[in-house]
């Protein structure tokens, strides 16, 4: 049975669709450029946080399918969510960090996962450190035997956001860059060291750097 979401902060949710919006409007006018192939089953996306919304711009314009992400407590959380649901994906709440039973969140989107629904996860979470891997992705994929797959993005023109990740904004007409790695596979008895993080924190710069290139081309 799922966990009961909190009640709605109206006016955040508002200002996520609206910033979901801006990233349809901007993927709809780009050059969209795709490198490698999404599983045809289930999987796990993982990109950077300062990805992570022209990621689910492109796909909900281009590649439109019912991803399910976490969202944390507190506004955040709010504007998150509005976001999603504007980029026709689900929700799966978090608890606040150091309460509540953060396994309950990842057995949830396991059973999504088994169920078919890919699971989109920002590599360094909600809060980072910017671009430092925490493992919650991994614990996920050897808890359901899914798939990573570690998804590049990069626009030119664009801003960067003066937040912690320095979040990529494109403008419009911008070129827009998504390069999908090789997946990942973590068996059940794979332990989740320091070996795998960096074959997964690897696999996500590398394709991140292809599509930089990508944009930059002429």
């Amino acid at each position: 049975m799922n966990r009961p979401h909190p009640q709605p902060n109206l006016p955040a949710e508002a200002w996520g669709r609206l910033i979901a919006g801006y990233g349809r409007w901007v993927t709809r006018q780009a050059q969209v450029v795709f490198k490698g192939e999404l599983p045809a089953r289930a999987f796990i996306a993982v990109s950077w946080h300062s990805t992570n919304l022209l990621v689910m711009a492109v796909h909900a314009e281009k590649r439109p399918h019912p991803y399910r992400a976490f969202v944390p407590p507190g506004l955040l959380g709010q504007v998150m969510r509005g976001s999603l649901k504007a980029y026709g994906m689900e929700p799966i709440a978090l608890p606040p960090d150091g309460c509540g039973n953060p396994v309950a969140g990842l057995k949830e989107m396991a059973r999504a996962l088994k169920d078919g629904w890919p699971a989109g996860i920002a590599l360094d979470g909600p809060h980072g450190p910017a671009r430092t891997l925490k493992p919650g992705a991994l614990w996920l994929a050897r808890l359901s035997g899914q798939p990573i797959i570690a998804i590049g993005a990069a626009a030119q023109p664009g801003l960067r956001a003066p937040w912690w990740d320095r979040h990529l904004i494109p403008l419009p007409h911008a070129k827009i860059a998504l390069v999908y790695g090789e997946p990942i596979v973590v068996g059940r008895s794979c332990e989740i060291d320091q070996e795998l993080c960096c074959l997964v924190t690897d696999s996500l710069n590398a394709a991140e750097a292809r599509a930089w290139d990508l944009v930059r081309a002429r």
